[in-house]
């Protein structure tokens, strides 16, 4: 069981990671946009390719975090841990993390193009 509960802290820790580097990249990535507007002169195009990596690597390896935990999980059942020892808010979290980093990708990404 304590493994268990060890494998959601860490899940836990990944998401809180993954959302640190997809906002960091995010608001880079905008604040930079919004000075390309303010000024009216096209700035370098590097901090906005460093925010969309950011976001990049945020989603990746938040994608990496769920599915090691799972596969986890899944050894310890194999082993005996009861089926309700897990519970879903870590994977629940981090499936809403995901999706918001995944729409923040797109967003600067879709903004980059134009």
């Amino acid at each position: 069981m304590r493994t268990a509960l060890s494998s959601e802290q860490t899940l836990m820790a990944w998401v809180r990671t993954s959302l640190s580097l997809s906002t960091f990249g995010f608001s880079i990535a905008k604040f930079f946009q919004y000075l390309e507007v303010q000024a009216d002169a096209s700035l370098a195009a590097g901090p906005r390719r460093l925010g969309t990596a950011l976001i990049l690597v945020g989603v990746v390896a938040l994608m990496a975090a769920v599915v090691e935990h799972v596969r986890r999980i899944r050894g310890l059942k194999q082993q005996g841990l009861p089926a309700d020892a897990s519970s879903f808010l870590p994977l629940g979290s981090a499936g809403a993390m995901l999706t918001i980093g995944l729409a923040a990708l797109v967003s600067v990404f879709l903004k980059w193009q134009l």
